[in-house]
């Protein structure tokens, strides 16, 4: 699997989303499981106008990008830890 390169600064800004991440599960009670299927920005504000496709029922859970027109490659995007 390939490694999305990365930068000091794309990485303080993971570590502080897991920080954050880590506290909105123990506030609500909801976990999220997610192998591979971490998308990092390309450029700041990248992201401003995402939302979640949330479903319940099923678990699933995945962004929508406003340009929707969009996809991202799984590969550039992905990071392993």
């Amino acid at each position: 699997m390939a490694v999305a390169p990365t930068s000091p600064q794309l990485e303080a800004n993971y570590d502080q989303f897991i920080a954050e991440l880590t506290a909105l599960t123990r506030k609500y009670g909801v976990a999220i499981q997610s192998v591979g299927g971490v998308i990092l920005a390309d450029a700041p504000g990248e992201f401003r106008n995402v939302t979640y496709r949330a479903d319940i029922s099923s678990g699933d859970l995945y962004p929508e990008f406003a340009d929707n027109c969009r996809t991202r490659s799984a590969s550039k995007t992905r990071r392993s830890t």
